[in-house]
């Protein structure tokens, strides 16, 4: 994974002291190293454990007690978060509002506003890619199509709950994905109903959370 963020990075004598004493204290967990690990391109091995250990000594009152492996990850996610920059934080918890991935053009349409502009979603979308905060998947000849973890999702929900934007947000995924619904309508009795089915199904898991949206 630090690699795949810098080319070239190796595990050397010199760093692999670093690199053990990060793992340990993330308590092998794959996803929190993998969050650490694509930082080696703006941190040395040895600067990401220093910062980290200090992180974590501030959660344990100063003592080196290790910390659970469930407010270990929690811990992780938190430190990769306040390194992003307001508008990486911003659209993160925006896109919590997706279920089951996205793609750009639903990206730009619910998340754009308020501070971010459409033609500045994809280089966020980048960013949080290579921070290992987003995955990406894209087939050939296809559209990307983006996701969270569901532990990120969930963490970056509660971030937008705890702000002012989550009803905003979520009214614009919902009016979104109605949009998608009366597109398809015309279509499903036609020839073309076989890809319009396709296309709603990967789509279930939104139509699913914006009806409960409208809902509640």
């Amino acid at each position: 994974r630090a690699t795949a963020a810098l080319p070239g990075f190796a595990l050397t004598n010199a760093n692999a002291p670093a690199i053990a004493q990060v793992c340990r204290r993330l308590d092998g967990i794959a996803l929190a190293i993998e969050l650490v690990a694509a930082r080696v391109k703006m941190l040395k091995a040895e600067q990401i454990a220093a910062r980290l250990d200090d992180a974590f000594r501030l959660l344990t009152g100063g003592s080196r007690t290790a910390l659970p492996r469930q407010q270990t990850l929690r811990a992780t996610i938190d430190w990769s978060y306040n390194l992003l920059s307001e508008l990486e934080r911003r659209l993160l918890c925006r896109l919590s509002v997706f279920a089951g991935g996205w793609t750009l053009e639903a990206a730009e349409a619910v998340c754009a506003g308020e501070g971010i502009e459409s033609y500045e979603i994809l280089d966020l979308l980048t960013q949080l890619v290579n921070k290992s905060l987003v995955t990406a998947e894209r087939e050939q000849g296809e559209e990307a199509r983006y996701r969270l973890l569901e532990t990120i999702r969930e963490y970056a929900l509660e971030r937008l709950v705890a702000g002012s934007e989550a009803d905003t947000v979520r009214r614009k995924h919902a009016e979104f994905f109605l949009a998608l619904a009366q597109e398809a309508e015309p279509h499903l009795p036609s020839a073309a109903r076989g890809a319009w089915l396709d296309r709603l199904k990967t789509e279930y898991d939104n139509l699913r959370a914006a009806l409960q949206w409208a809902r509640e």
